[in-house]
């Protein structure tokens, strides 16, 4: 009997260790790598802020629709999923593996003087069934000055004097509203005009479209006085609202 438990004895080493490889074998091959076919999930809302061309203003904010979201899965480097957002800015990647991730879009870059696109990266360490919420993400978008809906509006009056009338004795030869007077539009700290506009028959200008912010708009009128060749006339206007409405009301300009 003890010769047939001695004999037994030496056979349970060989098969514990032949169960621990089996079980390794069949948990190995059951491992996945990151990427669908799981039970996890990544999601996230991205909202869009607007600024001004210099980032110096806030605008306004939106949820960013039709986004492009991108998933890499592990180390690859291409996308191993795209999907877009919805009406509320939301994304989710369903179906996925526990392993590494990283999500990405692309937002404007504030810091770059061309307006160049950069690249935000999430990275998330997804658990077996986890859903990881990266919450609320933030997409930088630059408006030009004329991408809001603003006017500013006016009518240009024009005084023309007898030519050979001295300041102050001046004649008046007609008056009538100023017709293709050129009116010039400047936004913020710009060192150059951005928008230069005629007046229609009736005197009347308008600059549409427009953006919060500071303008500045101006025209030239001639120096009756003659001690100048022009006299430039100026209307500084600060926009609040996207679609506020601003009226110069009347505007004199002088001619002789």
């Amino acid at each position: 009997m003890s010769g047939t438990h001695y004999q037994t004895g030496q056979l349970r080493l060989p098969v514990v260790i032949v169960i621990y490889l089996l079980a390794f074998l069949f948990t190995t091959s059951c491992q996945k790598d990151p990427g669908i076919g799981g039970t996890g999930a990544i999601k996230g809302t991205i909202i869009e802020k607007f600024y001004n061309d210099d980032y110096s203003m806030f605008i306004y904010e939106q949820p960013a629709v039709d986004e492009e979201v991108f998933i890499l899965f592990g180390d690859d480097k291409a996308p191993g999923d795209k999907i877009s957002t919805g009406i509320t800015g939301d994304f989710r990647f369903d179906f996925l593996y526990p392993g590494s991730y990283q999500v990405y879009y692309r937002t404007e870059d504030p810091t770059s003087l061309v307006g160049d696109k950069w690249t935000t990266i999430h990275k998330v360490e997804l658990d077996r069934g986890e859903e990881a919420d990266l919450g609320e993400l933030e997409k930088i978008t630059a408006l030009d000055y004329d991408d809001g809906a603003a006017v500013i509006k006016g009518v240009v009056w024009e005084i023309n004097y007898v030519n050979e009338s001295r300041w102050p004795l001046l004649v008046v030869e007609s008056e009538d509203y100023a017709y293709e007077q050129e009116v010039y539009l400047t936004y913020g700290n710009h060192t150059f005009y951005d928008e230069r506009i005629r007046t229609q028959h009736d005197g009347y200008f308008e600059f549409s479209k427009l953006i919060p912010g500071d303008y500045l708009v101006f025209l030239y009128s001639e120096d009756v006085k003659r001690l100048t060749d022009k006299v430039v006339l100026k209307f500084e206007v600060t926009i609040t609202e996207m679609d506020q409405v601003v009226d110069l009301g009347q505007i004199t300009v002088k001619k002789r």
